[in-house]
Parts: structure tokens; C-alpha cells; sequence
């Protein structure tokens, strides 16, 4: 659900394959959409052969930047805060929510809708990055890496490059829309419309724990020609 967050190293990054990286990085997100036990757990990757083509190697190192990311921030104490207390506000909304995992999502998509409005440019060279790549060598990957089929693999690379769905986060109601997704797609009840109040008082909080893990803000990206 935060893409940008985990892309954000490799969207500075001029080395080459610095692109691949990023598809990697978005990668073990793609594929729980496309086949729930086809998972790029680092023991995957560490034994995944990648020698004979360099694309493989960065989307290797995308997918691994991505778990180690997930590491450090499920683990810091300040974003374990921030998701104990969205989901205590989700609790006094709805008892019946799935209140822990729904706080945790929102403060995911919160992030990257921060770095966002943080760093203007930023959404766009993603997706500039996204329509550049060629989403049969990245399927390639996967299924050489998780050894499943993954037969929709490039349908679901296509359809994330044209639904555009992360500039949604920037309003409290499209960000509301995705977070119903995510919770629809897990079978989880979704929250009311009335979370858009909870959304625009948590998009307020964010900056202090993106600066945390980001810093303050590059120069404005700019995106491919």
C-alpha cells in the first residue's frame, strides 16, 4: 500500500537498472493481487538465480529493499504508535472493523500520500518509471523466483499502470475508496463513509514520522521526457 515509501531510494538513483529496482521494490505487492502464495520472502530471493541477466539482478534487490523496509518501519516504536492509535479511532467508529489492521493500512497509505504532497514530482516519475517498464520480464522474475505459474501476472502490471489508483491518496474520499478496496479484496469489512473525518485529521499527523524515516524533502523530481 506504500508504494513511494518503498520506491523512494531508487527514484533518486541515476545507476543503471536504478528503474528495475523500483518495479522490484513495487513487486511483492503485485503479486499478492495476482496469486496469495506466491511470496518473494528473502529466503526466496536469496536463492533465486539471477546471474545471467542484470534486470533480474535489480529486481532482485527491489523486492529485498522492500522486506527490509517492512522490517525497520513495522518495528519502530513511533509508527507502531501511530498505528495503535488510528486503529483505537477506527475502533470508537465501527467496534466491528477489523480496527488493527485497517489503523495499519491507513498510516501505509498516509505515508506515501505525505510524500506526495512532500515532494512534489514524486508520483509522477514513479509512474513514469511504472510505463517504461517491460511487464513480461518482470513476470519473468516471479515466476522464476516464487516457481508458480502467475498467469495474470502482466495483466495485473497493466492494469496498475493505467488505473493510476495512488493519485487517489491525495483526497481524503479516493483514499477512503482504496482503503474499501484493500479491505474488500481481504474480505475484511470495509469502513463507513464517515472515516473521511479520521483520514483528513491523520493526513495532518504524518509529517513528524516521514521525516523520521525519509528526512526533509529532496528538490523536486523531475519526471522522463
Amino acid at each position: 500500500m506504500n508504494y513511494l515509501a518503498h520506491a523512494l531510494p531508487f527514484l533518486h538513483d541515476d545507476a543503471a537498472h536504478a528503474d528495475w529496482r523500483v518495479a522490484g521494490t513495487s513487486l511483492p505487492d503485485w503479486l499478492r493481487a495476482v496469486d496469495k502464495k506466491a511470496r518473494l520472502r528473502p529466503g526466496v530471493l536469496d536463492a533465486v538465480m539471477v546471474d545471467d541477466d542484470d534486470r533480474f539482478v535489480a529486481l532482485r534487490d527491489g523486492a529485498a529493499r522492500h522486506h527490509h523496509d517492512d522490517t525497520r518501519f513495522h518495528a519502530d516504536e513511533v509508527f507502531d504508535a501511530a498505528s495503535a492509535d488510528l486503529a483505537a479511532r477506527v475502533r470508537r467508529l465501527d467496534a466491528g472493523l477489523r480496527a488493527s489492521t485497517i489503523g495499519h493500512v491507513l498510516v501505509e497509505m498516509l505515508v506515501d500520500a505525505t510524500l506526495m504532497e512532500t515532494r512534489p514530482g514524486l508520483l509522477q516519475r514513479y509512474y513514469a518509471v511504472v510505463d517504461g517498464l517491460d511487464e513480461g520480464h518482470v513476470a519473468a522474475f516471479a515466476r522464476r523466483a516464487t516457481g508458480r505459474p502467475l498467469e495474470q501476472a502482466e495483466v495485473l502490471i497493466e492494469r496498475f499502470r493505467r488505473s493510476r489508483f495512488l493519485v487517489a491518496y491525495q483526497t481524503d474520499e479516493g483514499l477512503l475508496s482504496c482503503l474499501v478496496g484493500v479491505c474488500r479484496r481481504a474480505g475484511l469489512v470495509p469502513p463507513p463513509p464517515s472515516t473521511t473525518t479520521l483520514i483528513a485529521a491523520a493526513r495532518l499527523e504524518m509529517t513528524p514520522l516521514v521525516e523520521r524515516f525519509f528526512g526533509d524533502p529532496t528538490p523536486p523530481l523531475v519526471t522522463h521526457a
